[in-house]
């Protein structure tokens, strides 16, 4: 009878702390998303994805301080202005050094390095961690991305299996530390 009465304690345990236990584990595991899906976009970039070749007259990209990388970007914009070209953000990252070959949100390193569990929403037993940039101008390219490709930090089958190894592994050790 005492070991029912104990085993009824240690589930007791568990439940009544559960939900503040699960909003560690969702940090955690929005952490692990993160150190999964942020190295292989910078890597392969979003799938099926390209930059944009759609250009604009090159004086209106001219004074975005945001584009002007080095001299290549000067140099750029003197030959598209001279002739008259359009300028594209492909112009713009090849003039910069940039890899165009996938989108990969890498131009300034930015966007996807400021990405951090800005919140965390609870109810009862479940619990959410929000990912989101930690700075404005980080925030408004996800926002612009979202729009333009969709969910492009959603993982992909084998991060979601490395997440779940994680995840699954933190529950382990939850049970462990109530001594189930």
């Amino acid at each position: 009878m005492g070991e029912l009465s104990e085993l009824i304690s240690k589930l007791t345990a568990l439940r009544d702390n559960l939900p503040s236990e699960m909003e560690g584990i969702s940090v955690a595991v929005a952490q692990t998303h993160m150190a999964t899906v942020v190295p292989r976009i910078k890597a392969e970039g979003i799938p099926r994805q390209q930059y944009s070749e759609k250009g604009v007259p090159a004086y209106l990209v001219e004074k975005n301080t945001y584009a002007r990388q080095n001299a290549g970007f000067e140099r750029m914009i003197k030959r598209k202005k001279k002739s008259g070209e359009l300028v594209s953000w492909k112009d713009v990252r090849e003039a910069n050094g940039r890899q165009t070959n996938f989108v990969d949100f890498s131009f300034s390193m930015t966007t996807l390095n400021s990405l951090n569990v800005v919140s965390l929403e609870n109810s009862g037993f479940v619990a959410r961690a929000i990912i989101a940039s930690t700075d404005a101008d980080g925030q408004f390219r996800l926002e612009m991305g979202y729009k333009r490709y969709g969910d492009f930090l959603a993982p992909n089958d084998e991060d979601k299996e490395v997440i779940k190894i994680s995840a699954t592994a933190m529950v382990g050790n939850l049970f462990k530390k109530y001594g189930l």
